[in-house]
């Protein structure tokens, strides 16, 4: 349960990724657009620094959620560990408790043993 939420966030960082690189491609070729235009108006300027300023602020935000997200799976990964190391343990006392629970078993039937062979050999005598 805890490895899948683990997966979980680790595709969302991969997905947040993919949009940081996305954002950064848009915002060159933006800068590259207006470079290779001949005649640049004033209005165009303008409208491509309103767009490369809202995707610096779509990839600071994307930065943001990045670093949440990675923030995040080093602290599952702790929960993860921390999971593994109690099913090892729970695994070893079980493991512990059935060899106790066999140890038992043979005494008890060592036990069951002894008194059958003695009746048996007092039955043996007494005919």
């Amino acid at each position: 349960m805890e490895e899948m939420r683990l997966e979980k966030i680790r595709f969302g960082l991969k997905l947040a990724r993919l949009d940081n690189e996305t954002l950064a491609q848009a915002f060159l070729q933006a800068k590259r657009s207006t470079g290779t235009q001949t005649l640049v108006k004033g209005a165009d300027l303008h409208a491509l620094d309103s767009y490369t300023t809202r995707l610096a602020k779509e990839i600071a935000l994307s930065n943001r959620k990045m670093s949440s997200l990675s923030e995040a799976i080093a602290k599952q990964m702790v929960v993860v560990s921390n999971g593994d190391g109690n099913v090892r343990l729970l695994e070893r006392l079980r493991d512990r408790r059935r060899e106790e629970w066999k140890t038992d078993m043979n005494r008890e039937l060592d036990a069951l043993s002894a008194d059958f062979s003695g009746s048996q050999w007092l039955r043996g005598r007494r005919n």
